[in-house]
């Protein structure tokens, strides 16, 4: 290469890694939630010494000593750390992490860009360009969506496993395509294949191990919001209740008095129509459900309300014990068969009325549930006796089922459906623990 074409790769290399490295800066402020704090011309004076040594590893192919090289190398790493944290006036493992991820990356884009031009210079040069546009894009889109506070819940958010397993994963990803371009092929794959291939099916199962923790700890809190929501619903009817008490009891005395006169006055019979009169005005709602379990009664009390609108009535029948299984339990098996109960009865679009059959026993330290609903749309119930959902959205549904057999599975129980001659049903069976207070 002549001097005058060196000298312009050294000056565009120096152009977009001053440009990849502000972009970095601007990332990294916004994930973690720095502010900058140095004058402006301090911090471009910073990334031009961090840039600089790029510009000089372009001619680093020419020294042939392995020491040396490996010399410069780690110099320039420590160097450049010491940089970014002068930049950000911090020292904490987030910046060494994210300082991790940017000495790796350009790797990987290096590795790639070799495949189309032979000459380190160029290839390193594409390298930088490329991770430039890639961040460029990320930084714009986060600035026009308003998204910093949400990236920086999200970071916090987070399990730190898996930003261990993600740069675990881009190191053995690295190590892989730098093999592969290399001359020596053969040795790398000797050497590197068999850890590098152990590393990956550790960083995999960590990554699926961390997701699977994650969706149950969604759908615990899921779950928990609904009984919630259930429980507040169910103190505002008590205090709407109680709010009807609270007025009769502050008339109750003019009542009295009006009846003592009617009476005193001979007036009988007109006493007797105002007693009529106060005992409409008394009168208190008749509770819709008497399950012998007053958090199951509120439970039916709110979806037979709910059914009400599909034009859907809830039959139920039986006795729900208060012992031997939780009502956080009770509440996820009854409110899920409900739920789905429903929603079956109002994908009919007649005006026919549905019914929901619904029956509860305790027999012999076993608790029974069976629920019936008409079907109006075809079911499939797959060979795990689980309902194939048929919602667009199969990562947010689908789960009912799968949370009352988990209920069952851990009172040492069953629970069993059915889809036949139109009418859908889930028969729940539950070895109840006498030791465990509702």
């Amino acid at each position: 290469m002549k001097s005058g074409d060196a000298m312009v790769i050294s000056v565009l290399t120096f152009a977009v890694c001053f440009l990849l490295r502000s972009l970095i800066v601007q990332l990294t402020c916004i994930f973690l939630g720095y502010k900058e704090k140095n004058p402006r011309v301090v911090d471009i004076g910073l990334i031009a010494l961090i840039v600089l040594p790029n510009v000089l590893m372009l001619y680093a192919h020419n020294i042939t000593s392995v020491a040396v090289k490996l010399a410069i190398i780690i110099a320039y790493y420590i160097g450049c750390f010491f940089l970014y944290t002068a930049i950000y006036r911090k020292i904490n493992l987030k910046i060494l992490y994210i300082y991790l991820l940017t000495i790796n990356t350009p790797q990987i884009y290096a590795n790639i860009t070799k495949q189309i031009f032979s000459e380190n210079r160029y290839s390193d040069l594409l390298a930088f360009l490329l991770e430039a546009l890639v961040l460029g894009s990320i930084l714009i889109y986060i600035k026009r969506k308003k998204y910093e506070v949400f990236v920086q819940h999200l970071v916090e958010a987070l399990p730190k496993k898996l930003y261990i397993l993600v740069l675990g994963l881009t190191y053995i990803a690295s190590i892989f395509v730098m093999g592969s371009t290399r001359p020596n092929h053969d040795l790398y794959v000797r050497v590197l294949l068999i850890p590098s291939m152990i590393g990956l099916m550790i960083v995999l199962f960590s990554i699926i191990r961390t997701s699977i923790s994650e969706t149950e700890k969604t759908l615990s809190v899921n779950i928990l919001s609904k009984q919630i929501e259930n429980q507040i619903e169910y103190y505002n009817k008590i205090n709407s209740i109680y709010d009807e008490f609270r007025c009769f009891r502050h008339d109750f005395k003019n009542h009295i008095l009006c009846l003592r006169s009617l009476i005193s006055a001979g007036e009988t019979e007109r006493a007797i129509e105002y007693m009529n009169e106060i005992e409409v005005l008394s009168s208190v709602e008749k509770k819709k459900f008497d399950t012998g379990n007053i958090i199951v009664d509120a439970l039916l009390s709110d979806k037979s309300e709910k059914a009400l609108a599909s034009n859907t009535r809830l039959d139920f029948k039986g006795f729900v014990p208060t012992s031997g299984i939780s009502n956080a339990d009770l509440c996820i098996i009854i409110a899920n068969a409900v739920d789905n109960a429903i929603e079956a009865c109002a994908k009919d679009s007649s005006n026919e009325e549905k019914v929901i059959t619904a029956n509860a026993d305790f027999k012999r330290g076993y608790f029974f549930f069976r629920i019936s609903n008409p079907m109006f749309e075809k079911v499939k119930i797959n060979d795990k006796n689980k309902v194939v959902t048929s919602k667009e959205d199969k990562s947010r549904h689908g789960f009912g089922v799968s949370n009352i057999v988990r209920v069952a599975n851990k009172y040492n129980g069953s629970a069993e459906i059915s889809a036949d001659d139109g009418v859908f049903t889930l028969d729940v069976q539950l070895l109840l623990d006498s030791s465990i207070e509702a």
